[in-house]
């Protein structure tokens, strides 16, 4: 009697074991508590994961999700952990568009493939899944639009004898921005646009609105392409009309568009902080789609500065929560999330690259700061749909640093030529790299 109960027994927990061991497998990677992030900007990044937290919470009130201010070499001690396999890593680290191509290459295996992962990318505007591809791989969770726009001051336009809303909502050449720039020039005395000279964010803009690549397939330079001799005589023509306000550094370019000393500029959606901390800009601004270069193929009326997104790296050991936590609510189309979307960009400025988000009622709301009541998100983000994708490569910074150092120098005429300042730019560009 007492054998057959040891047997009994003994085929229960065998049963009860292998049932546990297939329930296990059934189930996937188990779930931790906790997830930890790593990003900056406490008004910006910071608070826009803190929001997703919340809505995260609602569903899983058990997890914690620490997120850490990392203010200062973000990305020194990121590389640091990769070289340490993962050693101190979050689980979850904001990047830069323009810098994870760098991270991928050097880095191939470090991050969590999240397309694999479900995650529908047809969902989010295209340019921003671009440069975290590699091959059928993508990596990342795309964030906020630096989706572009040309900034005009109408109370000038209109001393120039114009009417701003000749020039609202469509869709200019640069051709006609010139013209409209030296009208105004004419009459106010006003350069047409404030201009960092030391900065490459201008060039940047216009050369990603014709659809070029200052790289080509093979990572070699592409400085010599239609794309790109179009838009440096762009910027030489603006120059040599004296429709640009130079300035040298940030802060005094700010100042620039703040103290009405140019009749606009060109740049992203998340200038609108800066325009708005000055209350006599009030109903003077409208902003319209970022000019055409003519005569380029591919060319548009949309560019893209600055942006980042989100990646999972393949050493956390809160992989599955932390692919879950930005799968279900950066990536789903709930109502939730889209309130979420909704009320970041209100509280924040923080216009999100997820396409469903845009039916949210601060992205179609009137804004009567600016001209009219522009609805400035609408059509910020309705410009987005339409940016080209740029590859960046690894090596983006050295070709954008070489590239600004050749243009100012072509601008104040120690470079007498296009041709010259491209060389000049691929020489600089050949001396740190040595590609």
């Amino acid at each position: 009697m007492k054998k057959r109960l040891s047997v009994a027994i003994a085929m229960a927990l065998t049963l009860a074991l292998v049932l546990g061991a297939v329930a296990s497998c059934g189930s996937g990677p188990k779930m931790t508590d906790k997830v930890t992030v790593w990003c900056w900007d406490p008004n910006f990044n910071v608070y826009a994961m803190k929001q997703a937290a919340a809505v995260y919470n609602k569903a899983n009130p058990g997890v914690t999700i620490e997120i850490v201010d990392m203010a200062q070499d973000i990305e020194a001690k990121i590389i640091s952990g990769l070289q340490a396999n993962g050693a101190g890593l979050p689980d979850v680290a904001l990047f830069q568009d323009f810098r994870i191509e760098q991270f991928l290459t050097d880095y191939p295996n470090a991050f969590v493939d999240l397309k694999a992962e479900g995650v529908d990318y047809s969902q989010f505007a295209a340019y921003k899944v671009g440069p975290m591809t590699v091959g059928d791989k993508v990596y990342g969770i795309p964030f906020d639009t630096g989706s572009t726009g040309l900034w005009l001051r109408t109370d000038y336009i209109q001393a120039a004898g114009l009417n701003p809303d000749a020039y609202m909502g469509k869709n200019l050449t640069w051709s006609e921005v010139i013209e409209l720039g030296e009208q105004v020039k004419a009459k106010t005395g006003k350069p047409l646009l404030a201009y960092q000279s030391d900065n490459f964010d201008m060039l940047r803009i216009v050369v990603q609105s014709t659809g070029g690549q200052f790289f080509k397939e093979d990572g070699s330079l592409n400085l010599r392409s239609d794309a790109f001799r179009k838009s440096l005589a762009l910027f030489k023509e603006l120059n040599d009309k004296g429709l640009l306000y130079q300035v040298v550094g940030w802060s005094d370019w700010i100042n620039a568009i703040n103290s009405d000393t140019s009749a606009g500029f060109l740049n992203a959606i998340w200038m609108v902080g800066s325009v708005k901390s000055r209350p006599e800009n009030a109903g003077k601004y409208m902003v319209v789609p970022t000019p055409l270069i003519e005569g380029v193929a591919g060319a548009a009326n949309a560019s893209n500065n600055g942006g980042s997104s989100w990646y999972v790296f393949s050493s956390s050991k809160n992989k599955a929560r932390a692919v879950d936590l930005l799968k279900s609510v950066w990536a789903t189309a709930t109502p939730e999330n889209l309130e979420f979307y909704n009320t970041i960009l209100k509280d924040a400025g923080a216009m999100g690259t997820f396409l469903p988000s845009q039916s949210g009622s601060n992205y179609t709301a009137n804004d009567s700061f600016f001209y009219k009541g522009q609805a400035l998100s609408r059509d910020f983000a309705s410009w987005m749909a339409n940016v080209p994708t740029l590859k960046y490569t690894p090596h983006y910074v050295p070709m954008r640093d070489a590239v600004a150092h050749a243009t100012l120098n072509y601008f104040q005429g120690k470079i007498a030529t296009i041709d010259d300042a491209i060389a000049a730019a691929e020489a600089e560009y050949k001396q740190v790299t040595g590609n």
